[in-house]
């Protein structure tokens, strides 16, 4: 039994990579988000959507525990369906255990694909009642929009509490700060705050109304590169920009003899250096790149497509 189990995985493997042959039979493919956190499952359907332009007739089942991220993505036939015969699973359990700084989180996937090149972009999907809601949320507030989240379930990840205050209260004067994000959020004065009381999606939608999005890597992250959303991440050390980051974003980075570290609060992990690599990112920094990018940006939002 256990051989003929071996014997199967060895032709998935080799067949996978032969994905034009599957594209000629119109066959069924999984792609299996594996890590399962929101963020992964955004980069989970970029790895569809690549295979999709390249592939069309492969018809894909995507396999996450987030599915309502990835409504209405034209490049997925299936969510949740049943593993099919051929499948593989977006993962960079390699990057993690080597700690590579300078690969991109796709490319064990898709090299396990045969699809040495691929475009690393996340797109999302909103519907145009999601896009009429966020834009009636918004509605009475001075424009540019900057979304901004400052907590990440990691805190190796997240910025010193007292850098946003000081940053946030600066920025009031560009324009109107909304914060996003999850119930951890801390409170700031005068920032309008939807944390903690948005689902993913909606929290997606609201983002599409922005001109600049200020956070660490995170989700929204991903989600703002989906919508179109110019971004500034703190990133630290943690993960490189190489990693995770979007080449159309400003990415805050500092390199540290001991990063990446890939730390994980969840694992009991804790950083010996203070996490030093985010206090080395000031808030001048950040500041001067935020008002850089708003000077430079066309008042119309969003410029992505809908779905109807």
């Amino acid at each position: 039994m256990r051989a003929l189990t071996n014997l199967r995985s060895r032709l998935n493997k080799a067949v996978i990579k032969r994905l034009g042959l599957l594209n000629a039979f119109g066959a069924r493919l999984t792609i299996i988000d594996q890590f399962g956190s929101p963020g992964d499952t955004l980069m989970t359907a970029t790895v569809c959507r690549n295979i999709h332009e390249r592939h069309p007739r492969i018809r894909i089942n995507c396999r996450t525990a987030n599915p309502s991220l990835i409504e209405h993505d034209p490049a997925i036939e299936t969510l949740n369906a049943p593993l099919t015969r051929w499948h593989t699973s977006f993962q960079y359990i390699d990057l993690l255990v080597h700690r590579r700084g300078d690969e991109n989180a796709l490319a064990q996937t898709m090299a396990g694909l045969g699809m040495a090149h691929y475009e690393y972009k996340a797109k999302v999907h909103l519907t145009q009642p999601e896009l009429r809601w966020a834009a009636a949320q918004l509605r009475d507030l001075k424009r540019p929009i900057i979304t901004v989240n400052t907590v990440s379930k990691e805190r190796v990840k997240t910025w010193p509490q007292d850098y946003w205050a000081k940053l946030l209260e600066k920025l009031k004067g560009e324009g109107s700060v909304v914060q996003l994000g999850d119930s951890r959020e801390p409170l700031f004065e005068g920032v309008h705050s939807f944390a903690g009381k948005l689902s993913l999606r909606e929290s997606m939608a609201i983002l599409s109304q922005a001109s600049l999005h200020i956070g660490p890597d995170s989700f929204l992250m991903h989600a703002a590169n989906g919508v179109d959303v110019r971004s500034i991440i703190i990133f630290g050390g943690s993960r490189t920009p190489g990693n995770v980051g979007y080449a159309e974003n400003i990415n805050l980075f500092v390199q540290m003899p001991c990063g990446p570290c890939y730390l994980h609060d969840s694992r009991g992990q804790l950083c010996p250096h203070d996490i030093a690599c985010m206090s080395k990112i000031s808030v001048e920094e950040a500041l001067r790149h935020a008002r850089e990018a708003l000077a430079g940006m066309r008042p119309a939002r969003p410029n992505h497509a809908p779905i109807a």
